[in-house]
């Protein structure tokens, strides 16, 4: 029967517990066993942890619930025993904790009323975190002589929550025990390169995978040796082939040619370049199979041969290739008219050349001594070696100007006196313009001499430095000499 506030009134003054009026003592037995939970989730929180969720009944305040029982079945199968017979609290959660790692759990939970214990709700299912399955298909690839790729699939089953990063071993020479590469990569990537490693050598590899748990079992072992050294070749390479020249202007040649055929599987180094039988260019110092040659004259033959350089040294030259640089356009003059202008135009022309040539003379001359004054002893004798080419090559440019300039200003000479002799014996120039155009051909001869004297000033002072050089060496000759001879004194003392 249910207690009113007039029911308790009538126990105040009578003592006796009266039913209220309009209520019968066959009314109480109204109240039924609660309606089942429902909404029932099981989430897993940790290796040992998963929390329960439900909504209440319907009708739960009306029922007078006032606790649950939650049932529990370990392996999600088999009979459910009691997990709380009684939470005797209206929380529609709870926290199972003390569980084991990686067990699949089932729960039902059944609310409680003064009447008894309701019908239980759906069954909800969790599994405990564990440590993730081990990472599969690790590779090692060698991509040079110090650097091993390594690849691997991430698990599929991370144990029930996310993986965090990998551990990487190592075991070197592929022997002995595996040593810690990478403690924690603290990524997803299943991709790592290990570099700084020994050539034509052996590594072994395996890959562990971390979650919040903790780390799984290794994966496969993948083996990967790293590239060989080449081996220096006993053998200097075989003739570069295929040598060819292509005319780039009036002033430049461009040179081609293929790297040799056979290489005995060592790599070329670089190539030495000769043109007229002296070497312009004593190594390259790459492969690259193409050199342009500037500050040529015009309308010059010029014969270049070369040969590939490897750890062996030099191999032999290449056969012969030439080229002919065009012809510079509007030096001889072709008629009367404007021939002073013409005058002005030839020696303009080879003022620049001549210009240029002289700060080539003073860029080789200049580095030329800083070379040799900075010269180890080791490698002086190659610094004055490369020296004597140099200068020898300037030397040789400068001969071939002198020469093209004394053959054009001959040409260029006769031609105009020949064009001034014919109109003033057909009259179609006065005689004070025929004066002028002497006087103009006067100026261009006085040019020319002092072109020519400024060209035997630079040679000259090629031959200075040359003694110079020749000089050096001498005395660095008397004094080994004098060492030896000291040393030898000294050891006929004792």
């Amino acid at each position: 029967m249910k207690t009113t506030a007039l029911s308790l009134a009538l126990i105040l003054l009578t003592g006796t517990l009266v039913a209220p009026i309009g209520f019968s003592e066959a009314q109480s037995s109204d109240l039924i066993a609660p309606n089942p939970p429902t909404n029932l989730t099981a989430t897993p929180v940790s290796n040992n942890q998963i929390n329960l969720s439900w909504a209440a009944p319907v009708n739960s305040t009306l029922d007078q619930v006032n606790g649950y029982k939650i049932e529990i079945s370990s392996h999600c199968s088999g009979s459910f025993g009691d997990l709380a017979a009684n939470t005797t609290t209206t929380s529609t959660t709870y926290s199972n904790t003390g569980l084991i790692e990686g067990i699949c759990y089932a729960y039902k939970v059944s609310a409680i009323n003064p009447v008894g214990i309701g019908s239980p709700s759906n069954t909800a299912y969790a599994t405990t975190w564990t440590v993730p399955n081990s990472p599969t298909s690790l590779t090692a690839n060698a991509i040079s002589s110090s650097q091993i790729n390594l690849s691997w699939i991430a698990p599929t089953n991370t144990g029930g929550t996310p993986v965090t990063g990998y551990m990487i071993q190592k075991r070197d020479s592929c022997a002995g025990i595996f040593l810690t590469l990478v403690a924690n990569t603290s990524n997803t990537s299943t991709t790592y390169s290990n570099t700084g490693l020994v050539n034509g050598t052996c590594y072994q590899y395996r890959v562990f995978a971390y979650n919040a748990v903790g780390t799984s079992m290794a994966s496969n072992n993948a083996t990967g040796t790293t590239l060989q050294n080449p081996t220096p070749s006993i053998y200097p390479p075989s003739t570069p082939i295929g040598v060819g020249v292509v005319v780039k202007s009036n002033t430049s040649l461009k040179l081609t040619w293929n790297s040799p055929s056979n290489t005995d599987g060592v790599s070329i180094t670089g190539y030495q370049i000769q043109r007229n039988g002296t070497t312009i260019v004593n190594n390259t110092g790459n492969t690259q199979t193409s050199f342009t040659n500037i500050g040529l004259l015009p309308a010059h033959q010029q014969t270049y041969r070369v040969a590939a350089w490897n750890s062996a040294g030099l191999g032999s030259y290449s056969g012969n290739a030439t080229g002919i640089t065009t012809n510079q356009t509007g030096i001889i003059p072709t008629d009367i008219n404007n021939l002073g202008q013409q005058v002005s135009s030839f020696v303009q022309y080879y003022k620049v050349i001549f210009k240029q040539q002289r700060e080539d003379t003073i860029k080789v001359l200049k580095e030329c001594n800083e070379k040799i004054s900075n010269a180890t002893p080791e490698n002086k004798a190659k610094v004055k070696e490369d020296c004597k080419i140099a200068l020898k090559t300037i030397k040789e440019k400068y001969k071939d100007v002198r020469k093209q300039f004394k053959n054009d200003f001959k040409v260029f000479r006769d031609t105009a006196k020949s064009l001034i002799k014919v109109a003033k014996e057909d009259k179609t120039i006065d005689r004070e313009d025929v004066k002028g155009l002497k006087k103009d051909l006067k100026k261009f001869e006085k040019e020319a001499k002092k072109i020519t004297k400024e060209f035997k000033a630079d040679l000259k002072e090629i031959k200075k430095e040359k003694k110079h050089e020749e000089k050096e060496n001498k005395k660095e000759l008397k004094e080994l000499e004098k060492e030896k001879k000291n040393k030898h004194d000294d050891e006929d003392d004792d």
